[in-house]
């Protein structure tokens, strides 16, 4: 059977497995001389980009500028220039020798901040805030703003390094832990801004990462209380970033061979149409063999003769027709997989239907049974008879939720009440099974192209989501596999969210 190239865009998906070739790309990262932006310019030249190496001292910028050029595939010479970003005429000449030196600017990563500890008993506490916010706040719009013209010229990327304690924050470091909040919404605030414009603008968010000023105390408490059990790696949060600069990450405002899944196995329930059509297709693409599986025979051999075709060994899905509702099909499922393929590496669970219905509706609550039953239940249900084999292969769980879990909206009462159940199902699945070697993960879409989707909303979304545009299957199947490979294995308890911003537009479509 012969894809259908007008409904399907094979070329698309097949070029995942290049979008993390950054060749020909030029990436500035602010504080690269050390630590985590050290991480990150090392990675993006392993990748073929053209890097800046920037930071206060010379003779550790020249260290790492070294390092990276043995690193680049072409041997190519990176940009070394010693900058103090709290200077306005650093900053300039910063950007300016970046574009004499390589005629463009694709990707900022601001990272450059130190950290300081302190509460509101300190005798210190204004000199620090005005340090630190001068550092890693007003260094950071100034950095942006004079990078700015480049960035558009490029329709490019920009990622700042914020940190957890700008999302769950502690007594003692509370200068750190508002202008890591501050930074976060930069990026809010930038991403409504600057997308209607092509250029993205996205956060990462570490927590204690190896490196100086990271004691071996504070790695051992990590060690034992972390569901993962170790500390992070600069190369963890490089990573991430790397990600959000790829193409794969193109509607989100996600390392060579990290997208390879052969002789991997991966389960996607609803994946005979819309999102799990898309997902499962992309993991067939990149090699994995695949188990195609929802309520319609028909649309699952359809499905599946066409993952075949793009399967690079032509390689035959299993077709499971089941009711995720009921635990004898959810067994029959499970027992299938293991059968057929004799493991099981990661599990997707995005079957669950749509239903609107406000508290005012007569049939609520039988709307509460059936969305609740599928959407949480069968999920839950689904994860508990997988999770021997899931254990054993140390694989990962990705739970496909929606922005309606985390921006409510009056219509659809019981779906936003279960996705976010389902969101904190993935948060504590993520604690009791990282200890076990295990990942879960949440990813959340907005209303995405396919069945339901009708051309008005598609209208609307085009003209008020910062991307200007409305999701595709594949933009979901982007992040899910990002999330499924060795390029998130310092990630648990996630939530990603793929809407262009659709959130910050009132009522989610």
């Amino acid at each position: 059977m012969a894809l259908n190239t007008k409904d399907f865009p094979v070329d698309d998906y097949l070029a995942v497995k290049n979008s993390r070739n950054f060749t020909g790309k030029v990436v500035l990262v602010t504080g690269s001389s050390s630590g985590i932006g050290e991480g990150i310019v090392k990675l993006f030249s392993v990748l073929g980009a053209k890097v800046v190496v920037t930071g206060r001292k010379e003779a550790e910028i020249h260290k790492v500028a070294q390092e990276v050029q043995e690193l680049s595939p072409q041997k190519l010479k990176p940009l070394e220039v010693s900058a103090d970003l709290t200077k306005r005429e650093d900053v300039e000449r910063l950007i300016n020798e970046t574009i004499k030196t390589f005629g463009q600017l694709d990707v900022l990563v601001n990272n450059a901040g130190p950290y300081f500890n302190g509460d509101i008993h300190d005798k210190n506490i204004t000199e620090e805030f005005d340090l630190i916010f001068n550092i890693d706040l007003r260094a950071v719009v100034q950095t942006i703003h004079i990078a700015l013209p480049y960035l558009e010229k490029t329709n490019g990327t920009i990622i700042d390094i914020s940190a957890i304690l700008g999302l769950a924050p502690s007594a003692l470091p509370m200068n750190y832990c508002m202008v890591k909040a501050a930074i976060n919404m930069l990026t809010e605030v930038l991403a409504l801004e600057l997308g209607p414009k092509g250029v993205r603008v996205n956060t990462v968010s570490p927590a204690a990462t190896e490196g100086p000023g990271v004691t071996k105390t504070m790695i051992d408490a990590i060690t034992k209380l972390a569901p993962l059990r170790r500390i992070g790696e600069p190369l963890d949060i490089a990573k991430a970033v790397v990600f959000l600069a790829s193409t794969d990450a193109q509607y989100i405002t996600a390392v060579r061979n990290s997208r390879d899944f052969s002789g991997k196995v991966v389960l996607v329930t609803g994946s005979s149409w819309g999102i799990g059509e898309g997902i499962v297709k992309l993991f067939s693409v990149l090699g994995a063999n695949v188990v195609v599986t929802g309520r319609k025979v028909t649309e699952i051999h359809r499905v599946a003769q066409e993952i075949q075709q793009l399967s690079p060994q032509k390689l035959k899905p299993l077709e499971v027709s089941a009711d995720l509702t009921k635990r004898e099909d959810v067994e029959r499922l499970i027992n299938e997989t293991i059968k057929t393929f004799g493991q099981l590496d990661v599990l997707v669970n995005n079957a669950g239907p749509y239903v609107n219905g406000n508290i005012h509706d007569q049939n609520i609550i039988d709307q509460f049974d059936q969305v609740f039953n599928m959407d949480v239940r069968g999920v839950m249900q689904t994860i508990q008879t997988a999770l021997p084999h899931i254990e054993k292969s140390k694989g990962v769980i990705i739970n496909i939720s929606a922005i309606l879990g985390l921006a409510p909206s009056t219509l659809p009462l019981n779906y936003c009440m279960a996705k976010a159940a389902l969101n904190m199902m993935t948060e504590v699945l993520a604690l009791e099974l990282g200890p076990k070697g295990v990942r879960v993960n949440t990813v959340s879409p907005a209303a995405t192209e396919g069945p339901g989707v009708t051309t008005e909303m598609v209208n609307t979304i085009t003209k008020t989501s910062p991307l200007r545009r409305v999701g595709q299957p594949l933009d979901i199947a982007k992040a899910v596999v990002f999330l499924a490979s060795t390029d998130a294995q310092y990630i648990t308890g996630e939530n990603v969210v793929v809407d262009g911003g659709q959130r910050y537009f009132g009522p989610p479509l």
